[in-house]
């Protein structure tokens, strides 16, 4: 058993999120920082700004900073951490891990994997309220949730024999119990994200779900791809540079940090992006890639931001984002054949993580309403 997820969340932004636009991060075990949150505008869509007022206004109606001509993040990040403050306990623990299993919910069905929002809020409050064993022991046909897993399959006509109801709930089990694990480990106990730390975080999200070629978990789950993959008319990196890359993306995830330490501000957001692009686009599993670059994202943006989004739970939501993910790997596709991309310093080269950036600071604008 581990503790509830919601709660070591709770106490972890009370104390880092500082109420002056500024956010204490713990960069590596016993190394704290505090940096001011801020949007670099040249991270995301040039009219973003737009967009997410419309959408901010429409979904929390908020007037509390009524004559600024800017959407500042980090505004809304206090008057979210002063809201906070007027929640029970209990009311927080469990809006968060509400919060969470819709977040697991939304990732499994941009795959078209899972169950319903009813069924994956059920199996997750366990996980996230400590019962990381929870699916050590095979649930039978006469158990409520078999049968209501069961009755779900059915209705979307999908295959609902006793092996699809199992695979189907662990679906969800698994998906939480990677998210538990990867947030903890990060965003909680303050680790850097590691080679180590992403192939642990698969293999719990893929532990005894044949891959859909019928490739068994305990080959492909939390082991390097060995095999090439691709996408239309376009390949993915080669198998032979995965491990070197997943090295490189969490070194460059570290030094973004620093450089962050350094001039003493961060843009969770964009920096949550930028990873969660970086990491799909090298897609270092044979499947869970998408789930698992979601979860990067979750996790960079609590650690750095005192955030999480959720979702995929609208067909809308879900062709938005598979539409961002298709144009943003076209773009690095496309960047990998000009040669004269390499000899540009960093500050110069595309960011094809725009849109994505974009569109998860719309959806960072429902976390921070989520106790108006």
């Amino acid at each position: 058993m581990g503790s509830n997820l919601g709660h070591s969340i709770h106490p972890m932004l009370s104390s880092n999120l500082l109420g002056d636009g500024s956010i204490r991060i713990q960069s590596a075990p016993g190394k704290e920082s505090t940096l001011l949150l801020t949007q670099d505008d040249a991270h995301y869509e040039d009219d973003a700004e737009d967009e997410i007022e419309d959408n901010y206004e429409d979904d929390a109606e908020d007037q509390s900073h009524p004559e600024e001509d800017d959407i500042e993040l980090k505004n809304y990040i206090d008057d979210f951490a002063d809201a906070l403050k007027k929640q029970s306990a209990t009311e927080i623990d469990d809006t968060f891990n509400e919060k969470l299993a819709e977040m697991v919910y939304g990732s499994n069905m941009i795959e078209a994997v899972g169950s319903s929002l009813d069924i994956t809020s059920e199996l997750c409050r366990d996980i996230f309220a400590g019962g990381t064993d929870a699916d050590d022991v095979e649930i039978s046909d006469h158990d409520p949730a078999y049968k209501a897993i069961q009755t779900e399959l059915i209705e979307k006509c999908k295959p609902s024999a006793h092996e699809d109801v199992l695979r189907t709930r662990r679906e969800v089990v698994q998906h939480a119990k990677a998210a538990y694990y990867i947030m903890n480990e990060v965003a909680i106990k303050g680790k850097d994200l590691s080679d180590e730390i992403i192939l642990e975080t698969h293999r719990l999200l893929t532990y005894k779900i044949d891959s859909p070629d019928g490739i068994p978990s305990s080959e492909y789950g939390g082991i390097y791809r060995d095999c090439p993959v691709q996408r239309g008319f376009n390949s993915f990196p080669h198998q032979s540079t995965v491990p070197k890359a997943i090295r490189d993306l969490t070194a460059s995830l570290k030094a973004d940090i620093a450089a962050a330490e350094e001039s003493v501000k961060v843009d969770p957001v964009a920096l949550a992006a930028k990873y969660c692009h970086k990491f799909v686009n090298i897609h270092p599993f044979l499947d869970g890639n998408s789930r698992t670059c979601r979860l990067i994202l979750n996790t960079i943006l609590l650690k750095c931001g005192g955030c999480f989004v959720w979702f995929g739970k609208n067909p809308m939501e879900r062709k938005e984002y598979l539409d961002i993910a298709a144009e943003g790997f076209a773009a690095e596709a496309m960047a990998t054949q000009q040669e004269e991309m390499d000899d540009l310093p960093e500050g110069f080269k595309p960011k094809h993580h725009k849109k994505l950036a974009t569109f998860t600071l719309k959806h960072v604008y429902k976390y921070v309403s989520i106790f108006n």
